[in-house]
Parts: C-alpha cells; structure tokens; sequence
C-alpha cells in the first residue's frame, strides 16, 4: 500500500490523499491504457500489428530501483502530453493538416497523459528522499538529458512525419522540450538549461554525428571497417552527451506544492 501525506493545498483547492492498493493506482489510469488498444486497431487499417508478446520470452528482466521507475516515467508522461498538446492545438488551428481521424482524440490524450505524470510527481512528493539530496539533483538531470535527447535524435530521424502536419521538426521538439522542462522544474530538484542556445546547439551536433552513425550502418563495408568508423563518431556523440550534462543546471523543485490560482491546464 501507498500512503501519501495527509493532504495537500493548492491555492483554493486541497486535494486529500488516503491508503491506496497499486491495483486502485492502475484502475485510475485504464482509460490510457485504451488508447494502446485503439492505436493497434488503427495501425491494423494499414495492415500493421504490434505483437510485443515475444518480450517476455525474448527478453531478460532487469530490476530499476523504484525511484528510477518514477523519474522516467514521470518525464515520459509530461513530455508526452507536451507533444500531443503541441499538435493538438496545431491541428485545430491548422485543420487542413489532420490527415488521419486519430488527431480528434489529441486533446483527451493530453489530459491523461498530465494526469499520469501528476499521479507520479504524487509519489515522489511522498518520498521526499527522492528529491532532496545531491544524488536526486545528479539523477535527475541525467534522465532529463536522457529523455531530451532520445526524442530529439528520434524525431530528426523521421521529419517527414512532422512535415506532413504541418510542423517544422526541431521547432517542435524545443518547443516540448523547454515547456516541458519548466513542468519538471517544479518536481525536480535540478533540471537541464534547455533555454541556453548552447544546448541546443549541442542537440543539432548530436543529430549530425547521428546521422553519420546511420550512413556507416547502411554502408557496404565490411562489419571490421564499419566499427571502426563507429569508433570516432561514438566518441564525439558520448563527448557531446558529457558536455551537456556538465552544463550548469536550473536549481529548482520543491516538496511542496507552489501557491497558485487554480488555472485551466490543456
């Protein structure tokens, strides 16, 4: 069971937390476990399916200590609804661009996915010890640069999705990634500067080195030569990595939730 703390205020609202089973905790986020369901009836339209039963046979299991658990998962939610509430609004500002009947639901999507990482910032709230020490500042801004990054690099590597509804790509993905780095400042007792031009700067360096790891991969050169030409290039993207964590960071967090006027939140 969870138990988190009495209950808490925020501007004119107090939201009051009691024992919960996990199981209740996963009751209350089903409706984001239908849209998996209905993102595989839509891919079947395509003649597309995802079986990821193979995982459990294919794939050992590795044990992350709880806290990691929350710091990924929580960013993985915030940037989520970020990205879909970016397009969402896109889409209705620009309806020419909503090529496919799936963008209609955006908007319920990026309600769950707010809650889920609400549902998370909750537990971590409740374990203070995840979030007030140096380590919590080092780890946290680890998995910022890890999230961040891997969508960036991701997203570069497939524009012409964005392309097609209308977005420039890396506009899109700065946009996601400083509102939702000043979301997770709120939670996290240290965040990345993303607003630093710098770090941008490095994100587009990275893309490029990425891009050159992809034309070795789909070169015709012996698997020898390949991996040498690896050599450099993973060493300039592990230097690039290094350098932007080593940046310094935005001090932030707080146990507390911040004293504020209950706002409508897309």
């Amino acid at each position: 069971m969870y138990y988190f703390g009495n209950s808490i205020g925020c501007g004119s609202a107090v939201v009051r937390f009691r024992l919960v089973f996990p199981a209740q905790c996963v009751n209350s986020n089903l409706r984001g476990f239908g849209l998996f369901w209905f993102l595989n009836k839509g891919l079947s339209d395509f003649n597309l399916a995802l079986d990821l039963g193979f995982l459990t046979k294919a794939r050992k299991y590795t044990f992350f200590k709880p806290k990691f658990i929350f710091y990924a998962t929580y960013l993985s939610e915030k940037i989520e609804y970020w990205r879909y509430i970016t397009i969402y609004r896109h889409l209705k500002a620009n309806p020419e661009y909503q090529v496919y009947p799936i963008f209609r639901y955006f908007e319920n999507w990026c309600q769950d996915e707010n809650r889920h990482g609400d549902f998370f910032s909750a537990l971590m709230k409740a374990q203070a010890q995840f979030l007030n020490d140096w380590k919590a500042k080092l780890w946290a801004r680890f998995f910022c640069l890890s999230v961040y990054v891997t969508m960036y690099l991701n997203d570069c590597q497939r524009t012409a999705f964005y392309e097609g509804i209308g977005l420039n790509t890396k506009e899109f993905d700065m946009h996601v990634l400083i509102e939702t780095n000043r979301t997770t400042a709120r939670i996290f007792p240290a965040v990345l500067d993303v607003e630093n031009p710098e770090f941008k700067r490095k994100l587009d360096r990275m893309v490029e080195i990425n891009q050159k790891l992809s034309a070795v991969g789909e070169s015709e050169d012996i698997a020898l030569v390949k991996n040498l030409k690896r050599i450099p290039l993973i060493a300039a993207l592990a230097s690039e990595l290094l350098a932007a964590y080593l940046m310094p960071p935005v001090e932030s967090g707080s146990v507390d939730l911040a004293e504020f006027e209950p706002q409508l939140v897309y």
